[in-house]
């Protein structure tokens, strides 16, 4: 009897012992569980800005008796812009995509119909930026050119097999990765707030592709006759400005400059500017101007010389914009 009295306050004691520690066991586990909850929780969104637009441009020319001259033509455009820009600290990532295709219908009403194309693009731009302070970072780049359909230079006058019968023909020149550019920079940064900033790279890569045979056995962009494949490198320059002109009329324009080691003198500029006047939510008319200088590709002119040629296009629209969020 006195033995089990001297045991009843030790199994009290290991009792209370076993609470308390089934108690912290469960605490643990709890812990636990949050901390695994908290490291499986997807990341947030918020240092994201992403958006995209869709615009429809559209021309229209319709002549009736018109002793002036000239042919019925209907043109429409539709344009894709996207973005998605990451920022967080001294990190920034930037991501744009541009794709664009235009179709233009001339003739009808008694004359033959063609159809010509009048837009054809494919650009996607990625960037990386780590700040050192407010206005200058260290920034890698890459950059991917093309477009999506076969291109042609239209109406080409020529002699038959006979040399002596004129002949009229539309010539192939381009399609899908032929041509296509890429480019792979890095190098500094200079920014100045959203209106301007330029990048200055000496180490840079470019790489030119012409994935079509025909094109490429001609030796077309600068490729070794029968090659797909053309790699330089050099120094490179991208800068950016945009400024608001009215309330609702904005100024954008892009220059790209691209120096070989090899041929320092030779230098290949893409050169882009738009004014967009905004209407309202839904209307927009632009201006927009491409330049092209790249003395690898070579142009015939009428006089039939062929050497390298500026490239020039200017397209005023109107037309309807949704943008998505």
């Amino acid at each position: 009897m006195y033995k089990i009295l001297l045991m009843l306050p030790m199994m009290a004691a290991c009792n209370a012992f076993g609470q308390n520690l089934n108690e912290m066991n469960k605490a643990d586990v709890e812990n636990a569980m949050k901390v695994k909850v908290a490291e499986v929780k997807p990341d947030s969104l918020k240092n994201w800005k992403t958006g995209a637009s869709i615009n429809t441009n559209f021309t229209n020319t319709g002549l009736v008796n018109w002793q002036g001259g000239g042919q019925n033509a209907l043109t429409l455009t539709g344009i894709f812009t996207a973005y998605a820009n990451y920022v967080k600290g001294s990190d920034q990532w930037s991501n744009l995509l541009e794709m664009g295709y235009g179709i233009t219908r001339l003739g009808g009403d008694g004359s033959p119909v063609k159809l010509r194309k009048s837009e054809d693009r494919f650009i996607f731009t990625t960037k990386y930026t780590r700040s050192i302070n407010k206005h200058w970072g260290f920034a890698g780049l890459g950059d991917f050119r093309t477009q999506f359909d076969k291109g042609f230079k239209y109406d080409v006058q020529g002699k038959a097999a006979d040399g002596v019968t004129d002949t009229i023909t539309d010539e192939f020149i381009s399609t899908l990765l032929a041509p296509a550019f890429a480019v792979g920079s890095i190098g500094f940064e200079y920014k100045s707030g959203d209106m301007f900033y330029a990048m200055v790279s000496p180490v840079t890569s470019k790489v030119t592709i012409v994935n079509d045979k025909t094109l490429s056995d001609a030796g077309a962009y600068g490729v070794t006759a029968g090659k797909k494949i053309r790699s330089e490198f050099g120094a490179y320059f991208n800068s950016a400005f945009k400024y608001k002109l009215m309330e609702n009329i904005s100024y954008q324009t892009n220059l790209n400059l691209f120096m070989n080691y090899k041929t320092p003198q030779l230098i290949d500029i893409f050169w882009d500017n738009s004014i967009l006047m905004t209407v309202n939510k839904l209307i927009q008319v632009s201006i927009n101007t491409n330049l092209i200088y790249d003395d690898d590709i070579k142009i015939l002119d009428k006089d039939g010389n062929t050497g390298p040629r500026v490239q020039f296009k200017h397209v005023l629209a109107v037309g309807l914009v949704y943008k998505l969020k």
